[in-house]
């Protein structure tokens, strides 16, 4: 993402969250006068809720803000996974409330207390869940329009949807008590209190999957397969992994092979040009690690030939890379990586134990064989 695409969706996230708290202000206000009128602990379970949804759009406002600082001596990838951190705290708020009000439920399940009709309660409440399903759908528009997706943004989103629901649900609740006389309230605060606490779960995990790490987008490893594979006179290319810092800071790795006869003004050359592509397509950084492939010797040729062979006789889904002969006064090494399928559940002292069998059947023992494992790279070729 450009540098002025990066500002102007903080501007947005800032903006958005302003216009939350605001939002959410008014509804803590509603709801406390309904919950204080109608002596309901389901809404002023709600209440409460509403007003840690403020302390949540104020989190969402300070993310936006520090991830928008640049990078400095203390965080060389930048701040931007202070959204994620946003999107957690706020997870955690969520819980904490949730945990509060499923206590003062069961303690009024024991010490039942009936409800007060009041007309005014029930608009409140029709009015409250008017305000949380329009501040949903704009939460709902907001990401859905900022250039890279936000799980802060997200997590408000999916906040105010539970709202909707527990405010529909504390609604007939108070129609049924003040209708029938059936003392439900402390019930349905557990229900409220459970949803709200199943959505700070779930918002906890997905902050936390993003700040330990997760899988890329497949179309974007798709699309930077397609970018390599455009370039015909690298051999191949593997071990392509993915850094991500934050929403839209990227960084990459990979290794390229290329025929060992080139010179080193040409092949910086060219990976110079495929570092320059992944920055104006994608505006990832990558580092590129050059493999020389003998290309130009009939028995390293022969060789190579019978590795992928043997290879794809286990499955067509194995790879290798970083192949090599080392020629010694004494001794001939042969080395290569193999890239294990996801697959394959053998372990890695078993695939060495039948690789080399079979190579060794076939070739002989002229070669020491030295064979490295790689498993679970977010690309191999």
């Amino acid at each position: 993402m450009r540098q002025n695409e990066q500002r102007i969706r903080v501007k947005e996230g800032i903006r958005t969250g302003i216009f939350g708290l605001i939002t959410n202000i008014i509804l803590v206000i509603i709801k406390l006068i309904a919950g204080l009128i109608g002596n309901s602990v389901s809404i002023m379970a709600d209440a409460m809720n509403s007003l840690g949804d403020t302390f949540n759009s104020i989190l969402t406002i300070m993310g936006f803000h520090i991830a928008n600082k640049p990078a400095d001596r203390e965080h060389p990838y930048g701040h931007q996974r202070a959204e994620y951190l946003s999107g957690l705290f706020t997870a955690i708020i969520i819980s904490f409330v949730g945990l509060q009000f499923l206590i003062s439920s069961i303690q009024k399940i024991f010490k039942p207390e009936g409800i007060n009709r009041s007309p005014l309660v029930l608009i409140l409440l029709i009015l409250s869940i008017l305000i949380k399903g329009g501040l949903a759908y704009f939460y709902y528009k907001k990401n859905k329009n900022m250039a890279v997706h936000s799980t802060a943004i997200e997590t408000l989103m999916k906040d105010s949807l539970y709202d909707m629901f527990m405010n529909l649900v504390i609604i007939l609740s108070y129609l049924v008590e003040t209708q029938f006389g059936w003392l439900i309230d402390g019930y349905v605060g557990v229900f409220v209190a459970a949803i709200i606490l199943r959505g700070g779960y779930d918002s906890i995990k997905d902050s936390s999957n993003d700040l330990l790490g997760t899988r890329p987008d497949p179309n974007l490893i798709y699309q930077m397969e397609e970018v390599l594979n455009s370039y015909d006179n690298l051999v191949g290319y593997h071990d392509l992994v993915l850094h991500k810092y934050g929403p839209n800071m990227f960084f990459a790795t990979v290794d390229i092979e290329v025929d060992s006869r080139w010179d080193l003004l040409h092949a910086h050359q060219v990976t110079d040009a495929i570092e320059k592509e992944f920055k104006d397509k994608f505006a990832i950084l990558l580092a590129t690690h050059l493999d020389p492939i003998v290309l130009n010797n009939d028995e390293q040729n022969a060789l190579y030939k019978v590795i992928k062979e043997t290879l794809k006789s286990y499955d067509k889904n194995f790879h290798f890379h970083d192949f090599r002969v080392e020629e010694t006064a004494t001794v001939s090494n042969l080395h290569f990586d193999v890239v294990v399928p996801d697959s394959i559940t053998t372990s890695d002292e078993e695939l060495y134990q039948k690789i080399t069998h079979d190579i060794y059947h076939k070739i002989g023992y002229k070669y020491h064989l030295y064979i490295e494992f790689d498993r679970n790279y977010v690309l191999s070729k």
